[in-house]
């Protein structure tokens, strides 16, 4: 039987101080299991760009506070025998998903190797967007995986979907 385990599972609001104290607890725990460096990295940087789509992209311009109670965001890493699962959710448009939607089947399409040409082209033609992102967060997590991004929309009404976000690191 695979152990399991849940490292950090976080639902609510999500800005800077909460960032800073969930990356602080995935810290102490990757000292105290002494992963290896590349797992250490991966885990870290991982949970930095999960963080960061939360943070910035999360659409609530006009989130009510029903909405929020039953749609909160929320970040979630377990450990399930030699790998790490991260579960993200957060509120967006219903505008946004098709956007959303695209990429994510567009990065997916890719193998690794493209996946890391994708990175070198973005970075090389990154240009800030308005919520201070540069569209590398996704690629980032596919290289860093080496999986697919599973995803899933939870239709909430005729203006919000409830974006949630698989990603698998195997050890």
């Amino acid at each position: 039987m695979k152990s399991y385990d849940v490292i950090i599972n976080h639902k609510g609001n999500i800005d800077l101080a909460v960032i800073d104290s969930i990356l602080l607890r995935l810290k102490n725990y990757i000292q105290d299991k002494q992963l290896d460096i590349v797992t250490r990295k991966r885990l870290y940087t991982l949970a930095v760009e999960c963080l960061d789509n939360i943070y910035k992209h999360a659409d609530n311009l006009e989130f009510h506070q029903d909405m929020f109670v039953e749609f909160p965001p929320r970040f979630i890493i377990e450990k399930i025998g030699e790998d790490y699962m991260i579960h993200t959710g957060n509120v967006i448009f219903e505008k946004n998903k098709e956007k959303i939607t695209n990429k994510i089947n567009k990065i997916n399409s890719h193998d690794q190797n493209e996946i890391n040409k994708l990175y070198k082209r973005a970075l090389m033609h990154a240009e800030i967007s308005d919520k201070g992102g540069a569209g590398l967060g996704l690629i980032v997590m596919a290289r860093s995986t080496g999986q697919k991004i599973k995803y899933d929309f939870e239709k909430i009404n005729d203006k919000f979907f409830y974006f949630a976000m698989q990603l698998t690191l195997k050890k």
